[in-house]
């Protein structure tokens, strides 16, 4: 992971002021001086701040169901409601694994592992991403081509993996889609695109990983082993014989 990041999430300090800290020349990584806060370490390297050795965090893995109107990122000051209003403090520092904008819901990993963070955001590994997204009005059945399509958005090209028609009403339709990579508000960008009110956007799928019956607000602890082979599972189908 990057030097930055290894230093947040050793708790020693946030992920800014660790840059500063790189920046200024107080960080060493085994006994040399590094200035590149996007210096890669592993965690068997020797790294000390202020010649103060830095230890790992033990790892720790949660699941949240993130409910409408709380916002995922960590230090934001304005925010009425946080994810780290819900996660008592004495399970340490952990960052969001990728992000559902306010006012969206549903599944939120939440860790101190930096390479699980790494291999389920990276584009590279296709890690599936379900989501159920209630819109205004009825939808056609063309929608479900347009989406696996894409459109291009601010010279990105958003795009679903697959898409299914779970209700079709003149008010209100709901349509659940597969995602293998993730960009800033891709589904509300490409519904809009099209279009598209939307209501609701739930995730409730990552890899093997489901919300289940989980309640709104709640969050539970998962071991590593469970976290990897259930997050992971996309990557490792594909890359089986």
């Amino acid at each position: 992971m990057h030097l930055n990041v290894f230093i947040a999430h050793s708790g020693f300090c946030s992920r800014r002021k660790a840059d500063l800290l790189i920046k200024s020349g107080k960080v060493m990584v085994n006994g040399k001086v590094v200035r590149e806060p996007w210096f890669d370490v592993k965690e068997s390297d020797a790294v000390k701040v202020a010649k103060k050795p830095l230890h790992p965090e033990k790892k720790v893995y949660i699941v949240f169901n993130k409910p409408k109107g709380v916002t995922t990122t960590l230090e934001d000051r304005f925010a009425l409601k946080k994810i780290t209003d819900f996660i008592p403090r004495h399970l340490g520092r952990l960052y969001p694994v990728g992000r559902l904008d306010k006012p969206s819901r549903g599944l939120l990993i939440l860790t101190n592992d930096g390479d699980l963070c790494y291999r389920l955001t990276h584009p590279k590994f296709e890690i599936e991403k379900e989501y159920v997204v209630a819109v205004e009005g009825k939808v056609a059945s063309d929608i479900v081509g347009k989406l696996k399509k894409g459109v291009r958005s601010e010279e990105e090209v958003l795009k679903v993996k697959s898409a299914f028609i779970e209700k079709a009403d003149s008010n209100r339709s709901t349509i659940r889609v597969i995602v293998s990579e993730g960009r800033k508000r891709h589904l509300r960008r490409l519904l809009e695109y099209l279009d598209f009110v939307v209501l609701d956007l739930c995730r409730i799928r990552i890899g093997d990983l489901r919300l289940g019956d989980l309640r709104e607000g709640a969050f539970k602890i998962i071991d590593k082993k469970t976290m990897y082979r259930l997050a992971l599972s996309e990557e490792g189908n594909k890359n089986r014989p």
